[in-house]
């Protein structure tokens, strides 16, 4: 979860209102916040992803401003006439085709607001970037650039341009090898033969989206006119994370600005700040919260949040700011009321059928059998679905059996679904060779096996696995623990003779019910596996299929 730290004078300032830090926290978490840490002077609070607004210490104040009933209704952005124009050309289309910008005029910037508008960019790039592949902000000093701009695509040692953080001139190419922050993102342009650049009217490079911007451009203290570009592959996104930082920077006391965009069949001007419209039903307000608010008593809550909202007959009609892009569904709106009225002024009441929860049996029994198993000195242990054929059945010497493969792994370390789990144990005592013998572990988990019956075509069992390895080790170890699980689930069961390749022949059985059911395989582990494991000492394994026995139940 991201973090923000909300400074208190500044919070003060853009209240106008003087808060202890107590009392801060205790507003933040109104709004959902979680107090990371209070201090003398600040406040650090975990937001939930789906508030990237709140990302600034803006976003926060402006929420603030109508909890505090300081302004209230959505705030109203005015974008003035663009005299910036930005070019898409048709060679980033393939590679990063959308482009939105923005200008912001008359922003004062000091250290410590230019410190949380990077941490804000991270954020951003995080939560509608998924790590800058959806989305890449690049904010600029406008003053040190000449427009128009031209986006476009360039050959990786062609448009040399010293990045932040370097002294000297450096190709696409050298930046995403030699550079710290383009060999961390470099991924994102593997496989492309073009990068893609933003330069000015002059030639000079103002960015490389995704990787990194130019020096040129550096906001320091004291710039006063930014430019904004968000870049990335996700035409909503791009233009949410733009109305977010324009909103933030409004707030921060700049002037907006719109872009020309020009690509090769559209014009657009950005930033949009165009408000959404969305509707609610009193009644679905009410029967979600357990209320009995009217038309005007929601209207006014919502107003509260910072929404403007119009009562009609049973029905709210609302018009929510664009850096709102959480809300999507009316439930939105209920929630928004929610906070408003504020939880703890809603009276607790108990259900009308009251009921306790408890374990279902299967859970039970996997419970009884867990603490049975610890008690005999087994060790658990917890293994991936997911594997491989050679693990499952080459190294068993066991035949392939049906199975769920993965389509399209992307690793042969796991290409399909476990079918049962002794394998994956032998695995473990494999990795644990340096540890002390005896070595005795359990495993109760899950297996999967393909089932046509079944809507999803497969169906999840629930196995017994447990494995013990040391010098003496055969095939008493897992006939008597066999039996003692038995004892622990009350039921009788029947050891006979049986022949599996993953075992010694004449060491190996079968575990039936007193019906003549098969519930399990057990024995002593063939030399060949061993050695196929590169485990120097003998071992003995059993299977018992959970699911079998509670459905004998």
């Amino acid at each position: 979860m991201p973090i923000v730290n909300v400074k208190l004078s500044k919070l003060e300032r853009l209240l106008g209102r003087r808060l202890a830090p107590e009392e801060a926290a205790e507003a933040l978490a109104r709004l959902g916040l979680g107090i990371e840490e209070i201090t003398a002077d600040a406040v650090k609070a975990e937001y939930n992803p789906n508030r990237p607004d709140f990302s600034s210490l803006y976003g926060i104040a402006r929420a603030l401003q109508g909890v505090y009933g300081v302004k209230t209704g959505a705030p109203k952005y005015r974008i003035a006439r663009p005299k910036v124009i930005v070019t898409a050309d048709r060679s980033v289309e393939g590679v990063r085709p959308f482009i939105v910008c923005g200008v912001v005029r008359g922003v004062s910037l000091d250290e410590d607001d230019l410190e949380d508008l990077i941490t804000m960019q991270e954020d951003l790039h995080w939560i509608l970037g998924r790590g800058r592949r959806k989305v890449a902000i690049g904010l600029h000093n406008l003053d040190s650039v000449e427009p128009p701009f031209i986006y476009k695509a360039t050959k990786p040692d062609e448009t040399p341009f010293i990045p932040l953080k370097a002294t000297a001139p450096m190709t696409p190419r050298e930046i995403l090898e030699r550079h710290e922050i383009g060999s961390k993102y470099a991924h994102l342009l593997s496989g492309y033969g073009e990068y893609p650049v933003i330069v000015d009217a002059r030639g000079d490079v103002l960015s490389m989206p995704p990787i990194i911007n130019s020096s040129r451009t550096e906001l320091k203290p004291g710039v006063r006119n930014v430019f904004i570009d968000v870049t990335g592959t996700d035409w909503e996104k791009v233009n949410q994370a733009l109305n977010i930082l324009v909103a933030a920077l409004v707030d921060a006391g700049g002037r907006a600005e719109g872009v020309i965009l020009r690509y090769p069949n559209r014009r657009y001007v950005t930033p949009s700040m165009r408000e959404g419209r969305i509707a609610v039903k009193r009644s679905y307000v009410n029967s979600l919260l357990g209320l009995s608010l009217q038309d005007g008593e929601i209207a006014r809550l919502l107003k509260a949040m910072r929404l403007d909202a119009k009562a009609g007959k049973g029905v709210v009609k609302v018009s929510y700011p664009a850096y709102r892009v959480d809300i999507m569904h009316p439930v939105d709106l209920v929630e928004e009321v929610a906070i408003a009225y504020g939880y703890g002024n809603m009276e607790l009441e108990p259900p009308p059928t009251l009921t306790f929860g408890s374990l279902l049996p299967d859970t039970y029994v996997s419970e009884l059998l867990r603490d049975a198993m610890i008690g005999m000195g087994y060790t658990e242990v917890f293994n991936t679905l997911l594997t491989n054929e050679n693990n499952q059945y080459a190294k068993m010497l066991a035949p392939e059996e049906p199975r769920v493969k993965l389509l399209n792994p992307a690793t042969r370390e796991y290409t399909m679904i476990r079918t049962w789990i002794i394998p994956d144990l032998l695995r473990n005592l494999a990795d644990n060779q340096r540890n002390l013998y005896p070595q005795r572990i359990f495993e109760i988990g899950d297996v999967v096996k393909p089932d046509l019956t079944k809507p999803e075509k497969a169906v999840r069992l629930l196995h017994l696995a447990a494995a013990s390895c040391h010098g003496e080790a055969g095939f008493n170890d897992v006939k008597s623990l066999a039996e003692e699980l038995a004892r622990v689930m009350e039921l009788e069961i029947n050891i006979q003779p049986a022949e599996h390749p993953s075992f010694i022949p004449g060491r190996t059985a079968r575990l039936t019910t007193a019906g003549g059911e098969e519930i399990g395989l057990m024995g002593e582990i063939h030399p060949q596996v061993l050695e196929n494991h590169g485990l120097p000492m003998p071992a003995a394994a059993l299977e018992i299929k959970l699911w079998r026995i509670y459905q004998l139940a």
